[in-house]
């Protein structure tokens, strides 16, 4: 196959976070297994993908964040940039995040590891488009008036994993974010900045400039 995972919660519940958890997995799987029919080379073979897949529905952040990154350190360096090396890039910050959140790495052991990874694409799994403050959606920015942000969590929704802000080039208007809603988007960007925020509830905020929004049908 081939390539293609309570104080602060108590602040911006979800209408229903199970629920949206459970799409965002189902399209990132189908998400994989689409681009396993459509591209002619792999970062890796078959019983690595299956493997990867799995340890992310267990959320097994530990074996997930090493295999992400053997897969991403397999990656010819031309390809490195590609939309393949975007999706691990990814699945390697979230696993990570998934480390920091269960107390296997600190948070300046979390940074150091991710930092590197700015500057180069990322492709978020499919989010649905909302109007609410939902996890695992995209939604328009408070803080931000040009940039969309998703609330990236764990499957269950009961730890936050990450902020996330998107600028894309080609901004969407309220009037896009009410056209969209309840559609499927995928999300690709440059990876501008990443911090850690939070001391009890440790989690990522991430900057991603120049992206592109595609609907997976």
């Amino acid at each position: 196959m081939s390539t293609q995972g309570r104080q602060l919660l108590q602040t911006i519940l979800p209408s229903n976070p199970l629920l949206s958890m459970k799409r965002i997995i189902l399209s990132l799987c189908l998400s994989l297994l689409v681009f396993a029919n459509t591209q002619a080379q792999s970062l890796t073979h078959s019983k690595d993908w299956n493997t990867l897949l799995g340890l992310f529905e267990k959320e097994d952040w530990q074996a997930a964040n090493k295999l992400s990154l053997t897969i991403l350190n397999k990656t010819p360096k031309k390809q490195r940039d590609g939309a393949d090396a975007a999706k691990v890039r990814y699945m390697y910050i979230y696993s990570e995040a998934g480390l920091m959140n269960i107390k296997k790495a600190t948070k300046t052991e979390a940074l150091k590891k991710v930092s590197g990874m700015t500057g180069r694409m990322v492709t978020l799994p499919g989010h649905p488009v909302s109007l609410k403050d939902d996890f695992n959606s995209i939604r328009k920015s408070d803080h931000e008036t040009d940039s969309l942000f998703v609330t990236a969590t764990n499957k269950a929704a009961t730890s936050i994993f990450g902020f996330e802000y998107i600028i894309l080039d080609n901004k969407w208007t309220k009037d896009d974010l009410k056209a969209n809603a309840g559609k499927i988007f995928r999300i690709s960007g440059t990876l501008r900045s990443i911090k850690v925020e939070g001391n009890m509830f440790p989690r990522f905020r991430i900057l991603i400039d120049h992206g592109t929004a595609v609907e997976q049908q």
